[in-house]
């Protein structure tokens, strides 16, 4: 799903297709550790096509200031963090670069995007935020597991939630690629060569990026 060295391009296209349909991967853990792992691709590749899309509007734009700046607000890693605190302090950070530039595309077109693009960064923030809620929660129950006489259950339980939470953050990290990419389009130049280029790569795909602008 990531971008490919010579098309820097088609991880956006890929954000477009359907999600891999989940099967059966074994107990808990597993599917924490799958989750996790497709979850962080995700914020990967999030980050990678909001950085080439800084550079096209940057090109597209001359003398326009494009680079994003976020807050110092912004959560930093805890001591002693797991990779699920990790993913998660570097999500709360991309995806405030991403809405800053989403802001930044508004100004230079002198009209708002479409409002699923911004629902879909709204609906990444809850997700990030669903996932560390059920974080905290599986945190605070590991601490407290010794005194809990269905210690198994319960361990297995939160670890399923965590492991959903992280499911539906991938999601909702490829919809706001996808968001990313229409926007993109929504802004480039209609004089802008890159705009020809990222159509003759989009008719290769299973859905044309033109048509999934207000469908998400």
């Amino acid at each position: 799903m990531g971008s490919s060295g010579e098309n820097p391009y088609t991880g956006m296209m890929g954000g477009l297709r359907s999600p891999r349909i989940m099967r059966n991967r074994g107990g808990p853990m597993s599917q924490l550790h799958f989750h996790l792992e497709e979850c962080y691709e995700q914020w990967r590749v999030l980050e990678k096509e909001r950085k080439k899309t800084e550079d096209v509007l940057t090109m597209s734009y001359p003398g326009k200031r494009i680079s994003v700046v976020t807050s110092s607000a912004l959560p930093k890693i805890p001591p002693n963090p797991s990779r699920v605190d990790r993913l998660i302090v570097d999500q709360i950070r991309e995806q405030a670069k991403v809405v800053s530039l989403l802001g930044k595309m508004e100004r230079l077109r002198s009209v708002p995007l479409h409002a699923n693009i911004c629902s879909a960064l709204d609906r990444h923030l809850e997700a990030i935020y669903i996932t560390q809620a059920r974080r905290k929660e599986e945190f605070v129950n590991t601490s407290n597991r010794q005194r809990q006489a269905s210690a198994h259950f319960r361990e297995d339980r939160d670890i399923l939630l965590l492991a959903t939470a992280l499911r539906d953050l991938c999601l909702t990290t490829r919809k706001s690629r996808t968001a990313l990419w229409c926007a993109l389009q929504m802004t480039l130049p209609k004089s802008n060569t890159d705009t020809d280029k990222l159509d003759e790569q989009g008719t290769s795909e299973e859905t044309s990026p033109g048509r999934t602008l207000i469908q998400f």
